[in-house]
């Protein structure tokens, strides 16, 4: 009877952990981790031919590779508070490291380590000029989004209370994108105006990334 009793919590434990909440629309990678160098290796190729083009086709560039060739890879990867791993769907992550971990694939010179460990405004500042900064004390999620459509599509990283994440602001949705310390406790991206953390978080910093112009010239050098 104990060991069955314990069999129960154990698989209720795993149920929990890992049922999304109804804002998650995906915690799971569709992508080959052993692909995932040969995808940085890609990017790569894709950041040389960059040169010369214009700030409008880098930084369309720029969020496309992020959330279409790196993020896909780390959705599912487990949270954990001290979470360090380098490698998607091994190992954990925080989500301090995953920002900084994914933008440094991505090609963007950083110290990810010391990146992480800042306190998220501090992180943000470190990362993108004052003129992409925004911040907002005490808004509601509907006016936090609303002032980011304003402030047009692309890829934001942001600040919380308690959390950083991404924010893609798109004409085909505006999402989160995080590793979460709430269920299922993994990397996920979910919808921008039913996330929860979004929600309750009394203040939000916002560094636009694709508008930086000092960040994605230095990403395109090589």
């Amino acid at each position: 009877m104990f060991v069955l009793l314990l069999l129960v919590s154990g698989l209720g434990y795993y149920t929990y952990r890992n049922t999304a909440r109804a804002s998650v629309i995906t915690y799971e990678s569709n992508r080959e981790a052993a692909d995932y160098p040969k995808t940085l290796d890609s990017i790569r190729l894709i950041r040389k031919a960059l040169h010369g083009k214009s700030q409008a086709e880098i930084a369309k560039t720029f969020t496309h590779q992020l959330t279409e060739n790196i993020f896909p890879y780390w959705y599912g990867t487990d949270w954990d508070f001290n979470g360090t791993t380098q490698k998607p769907n091994e190992g954990s992550i925080a989500c301090g490291y995953f920002v900084t971990t994914t933008l440094r694939d991505l090609g963007v010179n950083i110290n990810r380590v010391k990146l992480a460990q800042c306190a998220s405004e501090q992180m943000i500042k470190s990362l993108v000029s004052e003129a992409n900064i925004e911040r907002f004390s005490n808004k509601s999620i509907q006016e936090f989004e609303q002032a980011l459509k304003t402030k047009g599509n692309g890829l934001y990283v942001v600040g919380l209370d308690n959390h950083t994440g991404f924010l893609h602001i798109a004409d085909e949705g505006n999402f989160f994108i995080h590793s979460s310390g709430a269920r299922p406790f993994k990397v996920v991206k979910e919808k921008f105006s039913e996330s929860a953390l979004l929600i309750k978080s009394k203040y939000r910093v916002v560094g636009k990334l694709s508008a930086d112009r000092e960040l994605l010239n230095n990403w395109i050098k090589i």
